[in-house]
């Protein structure tokens, strides 16, 4: 690929250059330009590290536009929690030639590739020196429904917060570039999640003379209420079967630290450090006693590899995960790449494992540092640092005597490097060489005792070690200390039966796992049972607060201060939830003693400046801000509001200049970059950017909103936005000018203003509803002042219900949705919410019934309304056969989703029509999905229930028949070409043959 003139230059002279495009600066090419002479000067480099934006086109897959359904979590007893975000489901078995914007970097050693609309995935790193790449760089974007919300692409290393393959692992992010001092550059990428209002930034980082990767990442809790999260970095890394996965390691530990097993053979005496030996069903394994700081693949086959560096202070978890190559790992080979490629992840983490969560706080951040490090004609590794990476080898030699070799890669030059072979402390041979990332150094020092351990040093021309390993000495846990197997589990006592601590310890697992309705229930039994625990009046407020369930959290919080009145993290909720009631001065109150704390004295001073802004004290408000971020530059949401303060209140150039200092720290900010707009700099890609996700607008326009900034936040809600091919954005979002929520908090503040507003409600009111999820709590505010203004807007209602019902509020959801109802009862998804509300809700099942049969009549191909339709059915106690013909009332049932598939073929099989359900199952495509229904199990299960059918009716030649050929490919039925195996030989599927021989003898 060959830079454009306009990559050239950016790689001459951008200090910062951010999303989507943006031309150099001449004052920073200018900068930049005598830092190449200073570099050159100095002997380290003649020129910076290359940074630059382009394209490529990759064969990806085609996909359809996402579920309309709002996928509420009320409805939802499943560990894939989505809403405020759309389910993208509609994968289509079809590849297309697709251009992807890329981001790279480059200098002496490495070439590296960012697809920042793929989640800002690192999709390459190539090794300059012999051509291959670090990471998995799958010559096709194939999805399979993997992540949270379905679409998911093997490649690269993807990012994964606040859970695991998040939200946005597959679409458009933020990202910039910028240039580094020493000459370096770096690619950032990183995104503001909607479901919590978290954000996650990684900076990558070439720099001159070096052969590593550094990659910088840190987690900042923007919002106002605590949210869980884990981190893990996941790198796809190609392998075949003679590959080795070197972690240094004795112990693994299983999901959920359900085992203990021993690495690298396991208690089944298989090596699974080999890939080729890994035929047992998929390896998913946690290092469990080591705090060694690095972790390897190595590929005999190319003899070179790759390194990851943490330090256990920063990332002190690792995993290996591999599809293995048995049956079904060989069939997600194909379902994830067009080559049959195979690939292992090598993945750190913050925690011990993928079950462990965390908690941010808010206005906490946690901050960490990796290296990527590539290796080659090592062997193996020994260990590894920054600096150095080392195999290190003993050979017997003629009696008792060895030669001890190394081989050593090193990431910068170091001339006249000594490498030393100690015996304790007394070196006992030792040579100088100038060491190069260039070239592998290798030497076999001989004539050594055999008795002896050794020790290998590399220091630098100073005297400095770079690099020490001791023959077999690790940071391991004592052997005697681990116990493998089955490790013990806590289970709790039945509900009946808990103290207040288990109700306590029950739900903060709840919250864990991101179950906030089933954890919030929790509470609330336990305070039924323990109307004066502190812990659970605590918590259960707390919990209401983030639910926007404010009336419910004054009084659980009002309680535990009247017992604990010195608990400044219950103040601050308080506050928070006292504002929202509109009792601004007990919310002052509350929040003037929560800043006492260290924890929260930043949350708490920024809501405290909030009150100033809007009281009209904008001086006094930019004087606790600036108070908050005086001695934390990690914290970008009151960084903002510093400068847009600054802006309005004093000369341009103080903003500026603090405006560039926040933008060193993250390029990647909308809001910063608006600011700069604000302030008269030109940024035209900001607006394309911004087109791209309706959401990001209001996340800036709330921020202003807040603060009283009602003229700003107008200002970027009133914008005219691009179209077109410059604004990427993904499947179903709908532009600016379409988006109902723009123009509804246009109109809030054009009244906040003193100003009418209704136009921009009446607008708000005519626009579709597709794929608009609310969940703001600022949303509140503004949809009630829409309907205080037109009761009859029945898109505000509508979306008010959306918002009431995703903090569980079941009652006021359903209210205002029936007042959309006997307003506009067309609006699309209306029906299906209302019915599953009632149907989760323990209502009737035969008024769910009307109402999904009423929905048909306004949204015929919603697939929910039928599937809620059955599942009301079932509760009601109709028959299979009539719940099937209620799903197959499906319009161009051949294109139905797997889902409704899935279901009427299990239905018709307990119906007894076996022979309509085969043919539901003929000539369509069904993608992979990681733990969920595959259609080869259905298949199988089919077929041994007609032979136990026909079995138990006399025909035991039929019946055993189907057994003997249960294996062999169908005609129109694809599937059955292969992958039948596992599913033949299952526990259930053996039973189901073993009642047929029963009945046949």
């Amino acid at each position: 690929m060959n830079p454009s003139r306009r990559s050239w230059e950016m790689a001459r002279g951008v200090r910062i250059s951010v999303a989507y495009g943006g031309k150099a600066a001449g004052f920073f090419a200018l900068v930049l330009l005598c830092g190449v002479a200073w570099a050159g000067a100095g002997g380290r480099s003649t020129m910076p590290v290359r940074v630059w934006e382009d394209s490529m086109t990759i064969p990806t897959s085609e996909e359809g536009l996402p579920d309309p359904n709002p996928p509420f979590d009320f409805f939802n007893a499943g560990r894939f929690l989505n809403y405020p975000y759309t389910l993208r489901h509609n994968l289509v078995d079809r590849r297309i030639p697709r251009k992807w914007r890329t981001l790279n970097l480059e200098n002496e050693y490495l070439k590296c590739t960012v697809l920042p609309d793929l989640g800002g995935h690192l999709y390459t790193c190539i090794d300059k020196i012999n051509g291959a790449s670090m990471f998995y760089a799958n010559p096709s974007i194939k999805f399979a429904r993997i992540a949270y919300r379905g679409m998911w692409a093997a490649l690269g290393v993807e990012f994964n917060f606040p859970v695991s393959h998040n939200w946005m692992t597959v679409s458009p992010v933020d990202f910039a570039t910028s240039r580094e001092p020493d000459g370096g550059a770096s690619l950032w990428v990183g995104n503001i999640d909607r479901a919590y209002g978290m954000q996650w930034r990684v900076q990558l980082t070439l720099r001159p003379g070096r052969a590593y990767l550094e990659q910088k990442t840190t987690l900042y809790n923007r919002s106002d209420t605590r949210h869980r999260f884990y981190w893990w970095t996941n790198a796809g890394v190609q392998v075949w079967d003679d590959s080795r996965i070197l972690y240094p390691m004795e112990f693994t530990a299983a999901h959920g630290f359900a085992d203990i097993d021993t690495w690298p053979v396991n208690s089944a005496g298989v090596d699974q450090s080999i890939v080729g030996n890994q035929k047992y069903g998929p390896v998913s394994r946690f290092s469990y006693g080591s705090r060694e700081p690095y972790m390897a693949v190595y590929h005999p086959r190319t003899d070179s590899g790759i390194v990851h560096y943490s330090s256990p202070l920063d990332l002190p978890a690792k995993k290996i995960w591999s599809w293995s190559s048995d049956e079904d790992g060989l069939d997600w080979r194909t379902a994830l790449s067009d080559n049959n490629s195979a690939y292992v992840e090598i993945q750190a983490g913050l925690f011990r494992d993928q079950e462990t969560y965390g908690f941010l706080d808010p206005q906490e951040t946690r901050s960490f540092t990796e290296y990527w490090i590539p290796i080659r004609k090592l062997g193996g590794v020994s260990r590894a640092n920054p600096d150095a990476v080392i195999n290190l080898g003993r050979h017997t030699q003629s009696g008792e005597m060895v030669a001890i070799e190394a081989a050593l890669n090193v990431t910068r030059e170091l001339p006249s490097a000594l490498v030393a072979v100690l015996n304790g402390t007394q070196e006992v041979a030792s040579v100088r060489a100038s060491l190069s990332p260039r070239e592998t150094f290798r030497k076999a020092f001989s004539g050594l005792p055999a008795s002896a351990t050794y020790t290998i040093e590399i220091r630098d021309q100073a005297g400095k070690v770079t690099l020490r390993h001791t023959e077999g000495r690790y940071d391991f846990v004592s052997r005697d200390k681990v116990q493998t197997g089955k490790q013990p589990s806590h289970e709790y006592p039945a509900a009946a039966n808990r103290g207040a601590d288990d109700f306590l310890a029950v739900g903060t697992g709840q919250e864990s796992n991101g179950e906030l309705l089933v954890a919030l229930k929790t509470y609330q039994q336990g305070l039924a049972r323990f109307p004066n625990s502190i812990a659970l009046n605590q918590v259960a407020g707390r919990l209401e607060v983030i639910l926007n369930q404010y009336d419910l959290a004054v009084q659980h919080l009002l309680r535990a201060l009247a017992w604990v009145n010195s608990d400044h993290e219950t103040a601050y909720y308080l506050g928070v939830a006292l504002a929202a009631q509109g009792d601004v001065q007990g919310a002052r109150t509350q929040w003037e003693f929560a800043q006492q704390s260290a924890s929260y004295h930043a949350p708490a001073m920024m809501m405290l400046a909030a009150l100033e802004a809007r009281a009209g004290d904008r001086l006094s408000a930019l004087r606790m801000i600036r108070e908050v971020v005086s001695n934390r530059p990690d914290l970008i949401r009151p960084a903002g509001i510093e400068v847009a303060l600054l802006r309005a209140v004093e000369p341009k150039a103080e903003a500026s200049k603090r405006l560039a200092f926040w933008k060193q720290q993250d390029p990647t900010s909308s809001f910063l970059r608006y600011e700069g707009i604000r302030l008269g700099q030109s940024d035209p890609s900001l607006m394309a950017h911004l087109a791209g996700d309706p959401e990001r607008i209001l996340e800036i326009a709330s921020d202003y909103m807040r603060f009283g900034l009602y003229e700003d936040a107008l200002d970027i809600l009133s914008r005219q936005y691009p179209s077109g091919i410059e604004v990427i954005a993904e499947p179903g979002a709908l532009p600016p000018g379409s988006y109902p929520l723009i123009a509804y908090y246009r109109g809030f503040c054009r009244y906040a203003l003193g100003k009418d507003g209704g136009a921009d409600f009446a607008a708000a009111s005519g626009m579709p509803t597709n794929y608009v999820f609310p969940n703001r709590p600022e949303s509140f505010a503004v949809l009630h002042r829409a309907i205080e203004v037109n009761p009859k807007d029945a898109t505000a209602h509508f979306l008010l219900g959306s918002l009431y019902l995703s903090g569980g509020m079941s009652e006021p959801a359903l209210q205002e949705w029936e007042t959309t109802r006997r307003i506009k009862p067309a609006i699309l998804t209306l029906h299906r919410n209302m019915a599953y509300t009632m149907l989760k809700s323990g209502e009737s099942p035969e008024r769910a019934i009307e109402l999904f049969r009423e929905g048909v009549q306004y949204d015929s191909r919603n697939v929910d309304l039928y599937l809620g339709l059955e599942e009301a059915m079932e509760k009601a106690g109709r028959p299979a056969s009539e719940r099937a013909r209620a799903l197959k009332e499906f319009p161009e049932l051949q294109s139905a989703p797997a889902v409704l598939v899935f279901r009427l073929v299990r239905l018709l099989s307990d119906a007894g029509d076996f022979d309509e359900a085969e043919r539901q199952l003929a000539n369509r495509f069904f993608p992979r999905e990681e733990g969920g229904a595959n259609v080869r199990e259905l298949y199988i299960a089919l077929k041994l229930k007609r032979a136990q059918s026909i079995a138990a009716q006399g025909q035991c030649p039929s019946a055993l028949d189907i057994v003997r050929h249960l294996g062999e490919p169908v005609r129109g039925l694809s599937f059955t070409s292969k992958g039948l195996d596992p599913f033949m030989s299952s526990a259930a599927s053996q039973q189901a043959v073993e009642e047929i021989h029963v009945i046949c003898r």
